[in-house]
């Protein structure tokens, strides 16, 4: 059975160096110098190390040291495996951290570096009742500290980001992680939701080789570093690096480099060298134990116990080396404008948010529920006079005019008491509008049809509401609605019913809601971190599903979702989420056709003050009186974003447009909501974001930096300020109105090589940086 030898214990050690050879080693080391001086070379770069410098060399890097006689070193080793188990993607971090090359203000954070390794080199000769705890609960400090603040993430041209296909780079990054240990072409099929023969079919189509043999490659690409900077036997390095055992391991080297592994060490082994040249035939170096050396490091200690607390905003670097050409090109997906039911649009207040949305946001569906409701009933003689859908009519003119179509759902259980008369309603309604519109207006319309159960009836009435709408609008779509969630597939009886009509489904809706998934009181955040990318993973798992039932092109609508929200009103406006929002909205618009946005959700709010969970339908645009919710300018910033994409991160995206390039930059935090109203906690999740971007063309740019965070574009900050009083006065809800928006920063920046752009991140912000040439 293939067993990966772990090294999940830290080394730490005082050192005299004068001579390392070239060697590596599989975990982070980081070199702290006491006294004297040390010029250590990681991979071919030089740097030259004096008293109180710090230097991290990363795993597997190889490294070199030359010393002085009196040099007073301190090196501590953290294995991989010490952090994989709290921190899985450990392997993909690469840190900058050398404060020999300190020139950014970051002399706090190595101060926070220094006295750590020197507590836990205290408690390590001390060895005090507990002192491997405290050793361990110092060193995950110490590596939380640098992922917040070190970590640097190099996207350049590579296998990668070269493939067009984003399954394919997922599939390669999880080899690339996971090739010590053993991985399947099944595991990944059942993590991809595909059929293992496909998947073998379309990996081999796309990479040009097999999965086995690109696994192998990868393997022996690694056995062959560790044969040449490591001393680990054979033995070890087979199984270090996946494979079951030696004998596996020298018939695959063998096959690719026609020897085997001890025969390809003792011919390329990597020499030490020239040894005339360093005046050192083996390498010297000698570990101190004196008690001085414990007195020498407490320098780093001072007497009032420096705090370790991470006050300042983690800050990590993205280094973006631009592509020729985009890793992801689509439209825009459609935006539905949900306002409940159709009479709701009745109400002035409801015609003036219509208005306002089309006049700024601009919208292609207007979707609503309970098309024939009884409040259109004709009871008036001059509404009689103007024949039985004059209200009807008047509402749907409107639509035309704003530019916004019909989407309509029809909730079979609530609308249709009667199949017979309510399909010769339909069939009456449809021939009037398409007299009173014309086909190019009623031909956009789309519906989609719920029902609670899927039998014969059900079958029935969706084969004649079919027929129906093609009788009058044959270029009108008629779909369904399907019940799913990511932790429930589509139950078996709708799947059935979408095989018997896949020719006749034209559009499939669907709802989402990570809030499902959650106790708002438990406490421990990794509940809520279980719902990172939620519907994303949704909309990929749909698609799946419905692709098994012969519905792969079909238009998928996503009519109803949210992001992870507040449990109450108020913890709904201390929760800032504008990071989740456009995450949430980007992932889904890369997936699927449309999405769907509420014009409010004031009335349900006001409605349920005396409930401590307020189901909320879905992404809000307006609060009361026109007040703009955070979602309507996470649409106004979206509006200038392409999606030709040319880099994607966990936080950032960068995009390329007609009038230039578009860098988003957010901080998706999956907390509990509670935790929002904690000032210490929020400015502990606060990040300090710089991105340094290559390959744009020589010239001046203007940058057109937007923020959008708690205190730019959040109308609750401002209503707190007043007290919680009342929205009723007309001034405070001009003085509101005035003071909710994004933030804008102009500035101008001549490009020579790099653009170095920067930004402070607090909880859920969303910044847009516009990067447009100048002529």
């Amino acid at each position: 059975m293939n067993r990966l030898i772990k090294e999940d214990s830290y080394q730490i050690s005082l050192q005299n160096i004068e001579y390392y050879s070239q060697h590596i080693h599989l975990g982070i080391e980081i070199l702290l110098v006491i006294s004297g001086e040390i010029e250590v070379t990681v991979n071919q770069q030089s740097c030259h190390l004096a008293e109180n410098d710090l230097l991290l060399i990363n795993a597997n890097d190889i490294r070199s040291i030359e010393g002085n006689k009196e040099n007073v070193v301190l090196s501590l080793q953290i294995p991989m495996d010490l952090i994989e188990p709290y921190y899985p993607n450990i392997h993909e971090c690469h840190f900058n951290c050398n404060s020999s090359k300190e020139n950014n203000g970051l002399y706090l954070l190595f101060d926070q570096i220094r006295q750590l390794m020197a507590k836990i080199l205290i408690s390590f000769y001390q060895k005090q009742d507990g002192s491997e705890i405290e050793i361990n609960g110092l060193i995950y400090q110490l590596v939380t500290l640098l992922i917040r603040n070190f970590k640097a993430t190099h996207l350049v041209s590579n296998q990668f980001t070269e493939m067009k296909d984003e399954r394919i780079r997922e599939i390669l990054a999880f080899i690339e992680k996971n090739y010590r240990k053993p991985i399947s072409l099944e595991e990944i099929a059942k993590r991809q939701y595909l059929s293992l023969y496909y998947l073998s079919r379309y990996f081999k189509q796309e990479v040009g080789v097999s999965f086995s043999q690109y696994v192998k490659n990868v393997r022996l690409k690694s056995a062959v570093h560790d044969l040449l900077y490591t001393g680990h036997n054979i033995t070890q390095i087979s199984l270090n690096n996946g494979f079951p055992n030696v004998k596996a391991f020298n018939k695959a080297f063998k096959e690719m480099y026609q020897q085997t592994p001890a025969e390809y060490r003792s011919l390329h082994k990597m020499e030490p060298m020239d040894v005339e040249e360093v005046k050192h035939e083996t390498e010297q170096y000698t570990l101190l134990q004196s008690s001085n050396f414990l007195m020498e490091i407490s320098k780093y200690i001072s007497g009032n116990e420096k705090s370790t607390t991470l006050m300042e905003p983690a800050a990590s670097v993205v280094y973006l080396d631009l592509p020729q050409e985009p890793i992801f090109i689509r439209e825009k997906a459609i935006k539905l404008l949900v306002i409940g039911q159709l009479e709701y649009a009745l109400h002035e207040e409801v015609q003036a948010d219509l208005k306002l949305i089309q006049e700024e946001l601009g919208f292609e569906y207007i979707y609503f529920t309970n098309l024939f409701s009884g409040s259109f009933a004709m009871t008036t003689p001059l509404y009689q006079i103007g024949g039985q859908f004059y209200q009807m009519d008047a509402l749907f003119s409107r639509f035309q005019q704003l530019g916004l179509v019909p989407f309509i759902r029809v909730e079979v259980e609530k609308e249709v008491a009667s199949s017979s008369e309510y399909l010769k309603k339909l069939d009456e309604f449809l021939q009037h509008s398409l007299s009173y519109f014309g086909s190019g207006f009623v031909g956009k319309w789309r519906f989609e049809l719920v029902f609670p159960e899927w039998g014969e009836t059900a079958m029935s009435f969706y084969q004649d509401f079919y027929q129906t709408v093609k009788k009058w609008a044959y270029a009108a779509k008629v779909g369904l609605h399907v019940p799913f969630s990511l932790g429930k597939a589509i139950p078996v009886p709708a799947a059935d019913f979408l095989n018997q009509i896949s020719d006749r489904c034209e559009l499939v809706c669907f709802t989402c809601n990570p809030n499902e998934e959650v106790d708002f009181t438990d406490m421990n955040n990794r509940t809520f971190e279980g719902v990172k990318n939620y519907v994303k993973k949704a909309c990929s798992r749909l698609k799946v599903s419905l692709s098994s039932a012969g519905l792969e092109e079909v238009p998928i609508f996503l009519t109803d979702w949210n992001t992870l929200y507040g449990n109450t009103m108020d913890l709904s406006g201390t929760f800032f989420r504008s990071a989740l929002i456009f995450k949430e909205m980007l992932d889904a618009m890369k997936e699927i056709s449309g999405l769907g946005f509420w014009i409010d959700t004031h009335s349900l709010e006001k409605n349920n003050l005396d409930q401590d969970h307020i189901a909320m339908n879905g992404i809000a645009l307006l609060y009361y009186y026109q007040i703009k919710r955070p979602a309507y300018f996470n649409l106004q910033l979206m509006a200038k974003m392409t999606l030709r994409i040319l880099a994607e991160g966990e936080d950032f995206v960068m995009a390329m447009g007609e009038n230039g390039y578009q860098l988003a930059i957010y901080n998706p935090s999956y907390i509990n909501p509670s935790y929002s109203v904690e000032s210490f906690f929020l400015h502990s999740i606060t990040k300090e974001k710089k991105v340094v971007i290559s390959g744009l063309p020589p010239g001046r740019y203007q940058i057109r930096k937007h923020i959008l965070d708690q205190n730019n574009g959040e109308f609750y900050i401002n209503w707190i300020n007043l007290q919680h009083q009342d929205i009723y006065d007309p001034e405070i809800i001009t003085f509101i109105k005035q003071g909710t928006h994004p933030d804008l920063q102009i500035y101008e920046e001549k490009v020579a090589a790099e653009l170095y752009l920067q930004s402070t991140l607090t909880l859920n912000a969303f910044h847009l940086f516009e990067i447009k040439p100048l002529s």
